[in-house]
Protein backbone atom coordinates (compact mmCIF):
# COMPACT_ATOMS: atom_id res chain seq x y z
CA UNK A 1 0.00 0.00 0.00
CA UNK A 2 3.15 2.44 1.09
CA UNK A 3 4.32 2.28 -3.12
CA UNK A 4 0.23 2.92 -4.11
CA UNK A 5 0.23 6.28 -2.15
CA UNK A 6 3.95 7.23 -3.26
CA UNK A 7 2.34 6.99 -6.55
CA UNK A 8 -0.74 9.02 -5.89
CA UNK A 9 1.53 11.72 -3.84
CA UNK A 10 4.49 11.61 -6.43
CA UNK A 11 1.88 12.46 -9.16
CA UNK A 12 -0.28 14.97 -7.23
CA UNK A 13 -3.82 12.59 -7.82
CA UNK A 14 -4.48 12.68 -4.14
CA UNK A 15 -8.21 14.23 -3.24
CA UNK A 16 -7.49 14.12 0.44
CA UNK A 17 -10.29 12.06 0.81
CA UNK A 18 -8.78 10.38 3.81
CA UNK A 19 -10.45 6.69 3.39
CA UNK A 20 -6.61 5.51 2.80
CA UNK A 21 -5.92 6.60 6.53
CA UNK A 22 -9.36 4.72 7.35
CA UNK A 23 -8.34 1.11 6.40
CA UNK A 24 -4.69 1.60 7.22
CA UNK A 25 -3.58 -0.37 10.25
CA UNK A 26 -4.03 1.08 13.81
CA UNK A 27 -2.31 4.60 13.17
CA UNK A 28 -0.10 4.26 10.50
CA UNK A 29 -1.89 7.07 8.27
CA UNK A 30 -2.87 10.54 9.29
CA UNK A 31 -5.10 13.47 6.88
CA UNK A 32 -2.45 16.40 7.72
CA UNK A 33 -2.34 19.75 5.88
CA UNK A 34 0.48 19.88 3.60
CA UNK A 35 2.58 23.11 2.72
CA UNK A 36 0.21 23.69 0.16
CA UNK A 37 -2.51 23.80 2.07
CA UNK A 38 -4.14 20.29 1.13
CA UNK A 39 -5.10 17.48 3.01
CA UNK A 40 -2.57 14.55 2.64
CA UNK A 41 -1.89 11.10 4.38
CA UNK A 42 0.72 11.16 6.89
CA UNK A 43 2.98 8.18 7.40
CA UNK A 44 3.41 7.53 11.03
CA UNK A 45 7.41 6.85 11.42
CA UNK A 46 6.72 4.17 13.59
CA UNK A 47 5.71 2.73 10.34
CA UNK A 48 8.26 3.38 8.24
CA UNK A 49 9.81 0.11 7.88
CA UNK A 50 6.60 -2.10 8.32
CA UNK A 51 3.57 -2.85 6.29
CA UNK A 52 0.41 -0.33 6.58
CA UNK A 53 -1.90 -2.91 5.69
CA UNK A 54 -2.86 -6.48 4.69
CA UNK A 55 -2.73 -7.50 0.44
CA UNK A 56 -6.05 -7.86 0.27
CA UNK A 57 -6.74 -4.28 2.25
CA UNK A 58 -3.76 -2.93 0.18
CA UNK A 59 -6.03 -4.91 -2.90
CA UNK A 60 -9.10 -3.03 -2.40
CA UNK A 61 -7.52 -0.15 -1.93
CA UNK A 62 -5.88 -0.10 -5.66
CA UNK A 63 -9.76 -0.30 -6.36
CA UNK A 64 -10.93 2.05 -4.42
CA UNK A 65 -8.82 5.20 -4.13
CA UNK A 66 -10.13 8.09 -6.35
CA UNK A 67 -6.52 9.27 -6.91
CA UNK A 68 -6.10 5.45 -8.25
CA UNK A 69 -9.00 4.06 -10.12
CA UNK A 70 -12.90 5.28 -11.05
CA UNK A 71 -15.20 2.65 -12.33
CA UNK A 72 -18.52 3.67 -12.34
CA UNK A 73 -19.80 0.66 -14.96
CA UNK A 74 -21.14 -1.43 -12.29
CA UNK A 75 -24.21 1.53 -11.53
CA UNK A 76 -24.68 2.38 -14.90
CA UNK A 77 -27.98 1.54 -16.59
CA UNK A 78 -30.39 2.59 -19.85
CA UNK A 79 -30.60 5.63 -17.86
CA UNK A 80 -27.17 6.61 -18.08
CA UNK A 81 -26.02 10.03 -19.29
CA UNK A 82 -22.97 10.30 -21.10
CA UNK A 83 -22.84 14.40 -19.54
CA UNK A 84 -24.70 13.80 -16.39
CA UNK A 85 -24.67 9.99 -15.13
CA UNK A 86 -26.90 7.88 -13.94
CA UNK A 87 -30.15 9.50 -13.44
CA UNK A 88 -34.08 7.97 -12.81
CA UNK A 89 -35.11 11.41 -11.81
CA UNK A 90 -34.32 15.14 -12.08
CA UNK A 91 -35.71 17.56 -10.09
CA UNK A 92 -35.55 20.91 -8.32
CA UNK A 93 -36.44 21.66 -4.69
CA UNK A 94 -36.15 22.67 -1.21
CA UNK A 95 -36.54 22.16 2.74
CA UNK A 96 -39.74 22.17 3.85
CA UNK A 97 -38.15 23.68 7.22
CA UNK A 98 -37.46 27.08 6.56
CA UNK A 99 -34.47 26.97 9.47
CA UNK A 100 -32.91 24.16 7.39
CA UNK A 101 -33.51 25.88 3.82
CA UNK A 102 -32.05 29.20 5.08
CA UNK A 103 -28.67 27.42 6.95
CA UNK A 104 -28.01 25.81 3.79
CA UNK A 105 -25.79 26.53 0.55
CA UNK A 106 -29.10 26.26 -1.91
CA UNK A 107 -32.41 24.79 -0.57
CA UNK A 108 -30.96 23.00 2.02
CA UNK A 109 -31.97 19.47 0.85
CA UNK A 110 -29.32 17.53 1.78
CA UNK A 111 -29.70 19.05 5.29
CA UNK A 112 -33.39 17.99 5.16
CA UNK A 113 -32.52 14.31 4.27
CA UNK A 114 -30.11 13.90 7.24
CA UNK A 115 -32.68 15.16 9.27
CA UNK A 116 -35.45 12.86 7.94
CA UNK A 117 -32.97 9.83 8.43
CA UNK A 118 -32.04 10.49 11.95
CA UNK A 119 -35.96 11.64 12.75
CA UNK A 120 -37.08 7.93 11.34
CA UNK A 121 -34.44 6.25 12.79
CA UNK A 122 -32.84 4.84 9.38
CA UNK A 123 -29.45 6.13 10.76
CA UNK A 124 -28.08 6.21 13.98
CA UNK A 125 -26.17 8.76 12.47
CA UNK A 126 -25.13 10.86 9.67
CA UNK A 127 -21.52 10.95 8.70
CA UNK A 128 -20.25 14.96 7.58
CA UNK A 129 -17.99 17.42 7.62
CA UNK A 130 -18.65 20.15 9.98
CA UNK A 131 -15.83 23.22 10.98
CA UNK A 132 -13.20 22.72 13.18
CA UNK A 133 -13.78 23.80 16.95
CA UNK A 134 -9.65 24.34 17.17
CA UNK A 135 -9.48 26.60 13.94
CA UNK A 136 -12.82 27.85 12.22
CA UNK A 137 -11.26 27.54 8.55
CA UNK A 138 -10.82 24.24 8.51
CA UNK A 139 -12.66 21.48 8.53
CA UNK A 140 -12.97 17.95 10.29
CA UNK A 141 -15.44 14.86 10.30
CA UNK A 142 -17.65 14.11 12.29
CA UNK A 143 -21.03 11.82 13.38
CA UNK A 144 -24.47 14.10 13.71
CA UNK A 145 -27.06 12.54 15.68
CA UNK A 146 -29.19 15.97 15.92
CA UNK A 147 -31.08 18.24 14.27
CA UNK A 148 -28.67 21.06 16.13
CA UNK A 149 -25.51 18.95 14.72
CA UNK A 150 -27.05 18.54 10.79
CA UNK A 151 -27.41 22.76 10.95
CA UNK A 152 -24.09 23.67 12.04
CA UNK A 153 -22.81 21.59 9.32
CA UNK A 154 -24.73 23.14 6.63
CA UNK A 155 -23.55 25.33 4.33
CA UNK A 156 -20.57 24.57 1.77
CA UNK A 157 -17.03 24.27 2.68
CA UNK A 158 -14.18 25.20 0.40
CA UNK A 159 -11.85 24.12 2.14
CA UNK A 160 -9.66 21.03 2.58
CA UNK A 161 -12.31 17.78 3.50
CA UNK A 162 -11.66 14.34 4.40
CA UNK A 163 -15.06 12.61 5.40
CA UNK A 164 -13.75 8.97 4.22
CA UNK A 165 -11.39 9.29 7.52
CA UNK A 166 -14.87 8.32 9.03
CA UNK A 167 -14.40 4.96 7.56
CA UNK A 168 -12.49 3.57 10.38
CA UNK A 169 -15.14 4.11 13.06
CA UNK A 170 -17.90 2.50 10.81
CA UNK A 171 -15.72 -0.72 10.26
CA UNK A 172 -15.97 -0.97 14.31
CA UNK A 173 -19.85 -0.38 14.99
CA UNK A 174 -22.56 -2.06 14.41
CA UNK A 175 -24.70 1.53 13.85
CA UNK A 176 -26.03 2.67 10.27
CA UNK A 177 -25.09 5.75 8.82
CA UNK A 178 -25.77 8.41 5.67
CA UNK A 179 -22.55 9.63 4.51
CA UNK A 180 -22.73 12.85 3.22
CA UNK A 181 -19.47 13.77 1.46
CA UNK A 182 -17.73 15.29 -1.82
CA UNK A 183 -18.11 13.17 -5.35
CA UNK A 184 -14.50 11.56 -4.27
CA UNK A 185 -15.47 11.08 -1.15
CA UNK A 186 -18.46 9.23 -2.32
CA UNK A 187 -16.72 7.50 -5.26
CA UNK A 188 -14.27 5.98 -2.15
CA UNK A 189 -16.72 5.18 0.33
CA UNK A 190 -18.83 2.92 -2.70
CA UNK A 191 -15.63 1.25 -4.13
CA UNK A 192 -14.56 0.36 -1.10
CA UNK A 193 -18.22 -1.03 -0.32
CA UNK A 194 -17.78 -3.84 -3.12
CA UNK A 195 -14.81 -4.89 -1.55
CA UNK A 196 -16.18 -4.58 2.36
CA UNK A 197 -19.69 -6.09 3.50
CA UNK A 198 -19.04 -3.95 6.69
CA UNK A 199 -19.36 -1.05 5.50
CA UNK A 200 -22.12 -1.52 2.83
CA UNK A 201 -24.70 -2.57 5.20
CA UNK A 202 -23.34 0.02 7.86
CA UNK A 203 -23.92 2.73 5.21
CA UNK A 204 -27.32 2.49 3.79
CA UNK A 205 -27.26 5.86 2.35
CA UNK A 206 -25.09 8.09 0.15
CA UNK A 207 -25.64 11.14 -0.60
CA UNK A 208 -23.21 14.21 -2.56
CA UNK A 209 -23.17 16.97 -4.04
CA UNK A 210 -21.94 19.08 -7.11
CA UNK A 211 -18.27 19.49 -6.54
CA UNK A 212 -15.96 21.86 -8.69
CA UNK A 213 -12.89 21.36 -6.75
CA UNK A 214 -10.93 21.74 -3.16
CA UNK A 215 -9.19 24.83 -2.90
CA UNK A 216 -6.54 25.04 -0.80
CA UNK A 217 -6.73 26.35 2.56
CA UNK A 218 -3.99 29.22 1.07
CA UNK A 219 -7.38 31.13 -0.89
CA UNK A 220 -8.93 30.82 2.46
CA UNK A 221 -5.98 32.95 4.02
CA UNK A 222 -6.19 34.73 1.12
CA UNK A 223 -9.75 35.97 1.57
CA UNK A 224 -9.03 36.64 4.64
CA UNK A 225 -6.18 39.17 3.43
CA UNK A 226 -9.43 41.02 1.52
CA UNK A 227 -11.38 41.27 3.96
CA UNK A 228 -8.53 42.71 6.20
CA UNK A 229 -9.03 40.21 8.58
CA UNK A 230 -6.18 38.58 11.24
CA UNK A 231 -6.49 34.59 10.90
CA UNK A 232 -6.12 34.58 15.00
CA UNK A 233 -8.73 37.20 15.08
CA UNK A 234 -11.29 34.60 13.59
CA UNK A 235 -14.09 32.66 15.73
CA UNK A 236 -15.91 31.64 12.86
CA UNK A 237 -15.94 31.54 9.28
CA UNK A 238 -18.47 30.47 7.05
CA UNK A 239 -17.98 30.03 3.07
CA UNK A 240 -21.86 29.73 2.12
CA UNK A 241 -24.96 29.10 3.33
CA UNK A 242 -27.39 31.48 5.24
CA UNK A 243 -29.48 32.84 2.23
CA UNK A 244 -28.50 31.70 -1.08
CA UNK A 245 -25.96 31.80 -2.21
CA UNK A 246 -25.37 33.26 1.19
CA UNK A 247 -22.18 35.10 1.67
CA UNK A 248 -18.56 34.64 2.82
CA UNK A 249 -18.45 35.39 6.33
CA UNK A 250 -15.51 36.01 9.00
CA UNK A 251 -16.38 36.47 12.32
CA UNK A 252 -13.73 38.05 14.51
CA UNK A 253 -13.19 38.17 18.63
CA UNK A 254 -14.50 41.37 18.84
CA UNK A 255 -17.83 40.50 17.55
CA UNK A 256 -17.71 42.21 14.19
CA UNK A 257 -18.49 40.31 10.93
CA UNK A 258 -16.41 41.41 7.57
CA UNK A 259 -18.05 39.86 4.42
CA UNK A 260 -17.83 39.31 1.03
CA UNK A 261 -20.34 38.26 -1.86
CA UNK A 262 -20.14 33.98 -2.99
CA UNK A 263 -19.35 35.73 -6.71
CA UNK A 264 -15.88 37.41 -5.32
CA UNK A 265 -14.99 35.11 -2.94
CA UNK A 266 -15.54 31.75 -4.89
CA UNK A 267 -15.56 33.48 -8.57
CA UNK A 268 -12.21 35.61 -8.02
CA UNK A 269 -9.94 33.92 -5.01
CA UNK A 270 -11.07 30.44 -3.96
CA UNK A 271 -11.31 29.03 -7.77
CA UNK A 272 -8.04 29.95 -8.33
CA UNK A 273 -6.46 27.48 -5.98
CA UNK A 274 -7.89 24.14 -6.81
CA UNK A 275 -5.58 20.76 -6.19
CA UNK A 276 -4.11 19.24 -9.42
CA UNK A 277 -6.97 15.83 -9.17
CA UNK A 278 -9.83 18.03 -9.48
CA UNK A 279 -8.64 19.61 -12.86
CA UNK A 280 -8.77 16.14 -14.10
CA UNK A 281 -12.12 14.81 -12.11
CA UNK A 282 -14.53 13.44 -14.58
CA UNK A 283 -17.05 12.98 -11.19
CA UNK A 284 -17.73 16.63 -10.07
CA UNK A 285 -21.67 15.63 -10.38
CA UNK A 286 -21.71 12.89 -7.79
CA UNK A 287 -22.65 9.62 -10.12
CA UNK A 288 -21.77 7.42 -7.40
CA UNK A 289 -24.19 8.36 -5.09
CA UNK A 290 -27.61 7.57 -4.22
CA UNK A 291 -28.45 11.21 -4.33
CA UNK A 292 -26.55 14.02 -5.52
CA UNK A 293 -27.86 17.58 -5.05
CA UNK A 294 -26.70 21.19 -6.34
CA UNK A 295 -27.48 24.64 -6.81
CA UNK A 296 -30.46 25.12 -8.76
CA UNK A 297 -29.26 28.35 -9.75
CA UNK A 298 -31.79 30.78 -11.97
CA UNK A 299 -30.18 32.48 -15.21
CA UNK A 300 -30.44 36.09 -16.17
CA UNK A 301 -31.07 37.58 -19.46
CA UNK A 302 -28.71 36.20 -20.77
CA UNK A 303 -28.91 32.65 -20.00
CA UNK A 304 -25.75 32.74 -17.16
CA UNK A 305 -26.84 31.52 -13.78
CA UNK A 306 -27.01 34.80 -11.38
CA UNK A 307 -25.71 35.09 -8.05
CA UNK A 308 -28.30 37.49 -6.72
CA UNK A 309 -29.71 36.77 -2.86
CA UNK A 310 -32.98 34.25 -2.99
CA UNK A 311 -34.56 31.94 -0.61
CA UNK A 312 -32.38 28.71 -1.89
CA UNK A 313 -33.15 25.82 -4.60
CA UNK A 314 -31.60 22.79 -5.21
CA UNK A 315 -31.13 20.76 -8.70
CA UNK A 316 -31.47 17.34 -7.36
CA UNK A 317 -30.76 13.90 -9.36
CA UNK A 318 -31.80 10.85 -8.11
CA UNK A 319 -29.23 8.11 -9.01
CA UNK A 320 -30.20 4.61 -7.73
CA UNK A 321 -33.22 3.12 -6.41
CA UNK A 322 -32.70 3.11 -2.97
CA UNK A 323 -32.31 7.28 -3.62
CA UNK A 324 -35.29 7.28 -4.85
CA UNK A 325 -37.01 5.44 -1.85
CA UNK A 326 -35.60 7.71 0.35
CA UNK A 327 -36.48 10.68 -1.15
CA UNK A 328 -39.73 9.95 -1.94
CA UNK A 329 -40.68 9.03 0.78
CA UNK A 330 -39.50 12.36 2.59
CA UNK A 331 -41.22 13.95 0.28
CA UNK A 332 -44.62 12.46 0.88
CA UNK A 333 -43.60 13.62 4.52
CA UNK A 334 -43.47 17.12 3.56
CA UNK A 335 -39.84 16.84 4.33
CA UNK A 336 -38.83 18.33 0.93
CA UNK A 337 -40.97 20.01 -1.90
CA UNK A 338 -39.99 19.75 -5.42
CA UNK A 339 -40.88 19.21 -9.08
CA UNK A 340 -39.85 17.40 -11.99
CA UNK A 341 -37.14 19.91 -13.97
CA UNK A 342 -35.50 18.80 -17.19
CA UNK A 343 -32.27 16.79 -17.30
CA UNK A 344 -31.42 18.85 -20.98
CA UNK A 345 -31.33 21.91 -18.83
CA UNK A 346 -28.84 21.27 -16.64
CA UNK A 347 -26.47 22.93 -18.78
CA UNK A 348 -28.31 26.53 -17.94
CA UNK A 349 -27.67 26.25 -14.27
CA UNK A 350 -24.31 24.25 -14.02
CA UNK A 351 -22.26 25.56 -16.79
CA UNK A 352 -19.04 24.54 -15.73
CA UNK A 353 -20.03 21.08 -14.56
CA UNK A 354 -20.93 20.92 -18.15
CA UNK A 355 -17.23 22.53 -19.38
CA UNK A 356 -15.45 20.47 -17.21
CA UNK A 357 -16.66 16.94 -17.98
CA UNK A 358 -16.75 17.15 -21.84
CA UNK A 359 -12.98 18.48 -21.68
CA UNK A 360 -11.61 15.59 -19.09
CA UNK A 361 -10.33 13.16 -22.18
CA UNK A 362 -7.95 15.73 -23.58
CA UNK A 363 -6.75 17.03 -20.06
CA UNK A 364 -5.66 13.43 -19.29
CA UNK A 365 -4.14 12.85 -22.76
CA UNK A 366 -1.88 16.31 -21.85
CA UNK A 367 -1.01 14.90 -18.60
CA UNK A 368 0.28 11.80 -20.24
CA UNK A 369 2.22 13.62 -23.24
CA UNK A 370 3.54 14.92 -19.93
CA UNK A 371 4.77 11.38 -19.12
CA UNK A 372 2.39 12.25 -15.72
CA UNK A 373 -0.03 9.35 -13.88
CA UNK A 374 -3.40 9.31 -14.24
CA UNK A 375 -6.06 7.66 -12.61
CA UNK A 376 -7.92 4.95 -14.39
CA UNK A 377 -11.07 6.00 -15.56
CA UNK A 378 -13.63 3.61 -16.83
CA UNK A 379 -17.45 3.84 -17.71
CA UNK A 380 -18.00 7.39 -18.11
CA UNK A 381 -18.07 7.96 -21.68
CA UNK A 382 -15.59 10.48 -21.57
CA UNK A 383 -15.21 10.58 -25.83
CA UNK A 384 -19.01 11.70 -26.31
CA UNK A 385 -18.62 14.60 -24.29
CA UNK A 386 -15.04 15.59 -26.13
CA UNK A 387 -17.31 15.31 -29.06
CA UNK A 388 -20.19 17.31 -27.61
CA UNK A 389 -17.88 20.41 -26.85
CA UNK A 390 -16.24 20.08 -30.34
CA UNK A 391 -12.65 20.22 -31.35
CA UNK A 392 -11.21 24.16 -31.04
CA UNK A 393 -12.61 23.77 -26.91
CA UNK A 394 -10.88 20.25 -26.40
CA UNK A 395 -7.55 21.61 -27.50
CA UNK A 396 -7.84 24.97 -25.79
CA UNK A 397 -8.60 22.33 -22.56
CA UNK A 398 -5.39 20.60 -23.92
CA UNK A 399 -2.80 23.55 -23.78
CA UNK A 400 -4.41 24.66 -20.72
CA UNK A 401 -3.23 22.27 -18.73
CA UNK A 402 -0.13 21.95 -20.42
CA UNK A 403 0.37 25.61 -19.60
CA UNK A 404 -0.68 25.10 -16.60
CA UNK A 405 1.73 22.19 -15.25
CA UNK A 406 4.34 24.35 -17.03
CA UNK A 407 4.22 27.10 -14.16
CA UNK A 408 3.63 24.31 -11.59
CA UNK A 409 7.26 23.32 -12.56
CA UNK A 410 8.45 26.74 -12.89
CA UNK A 411 7.56 27.55 -9.05
CA UNK A 412 8.71 24.58 -7.72
CA UNK A 413 11.85 25.15 -9.23
CA UNK A 414 12.35 28.54 -7.96
CA UNK A 415 11.32 27.62 -4.36
CA UNK A 416 13.64 24.33 -4.64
Amino acid sequence: MKALLDRVLKNDLCSGCGMCSSVASDDALRMRLNADGYHRPALNPAYRDKEIADAPTTGAFAKSCPALNLDIRPYKSKNYHPIWGEILDTLKGYAADDEIRQAGSSGGVISALAQYCLDRKLVDGVIQIQASQQDPLENVAIISRSRQNVIASSGSRYAPASPAEALRWVAMSTEKYLFVGKPCDVAAVRQMQAHNPRLKENIPYVVSFMCAGTPSLHGTEQVLEKLDAKREDVTAFRYRGDGWPGLTKATLKNGEARTMTYNDSWGKVLNRHLQTRCKICPDGIGEFADIVCADGWEGDEKGYPSFEEREGNSLILVRTPNGRELFRNAEADGVVKAEAFDTGSIFAIQPFQYYRRTTILPRLWAMKLLMLKTPSYKGFELGKGMREIGLYQSFKAFTGLLVRRKKIKRRALETA
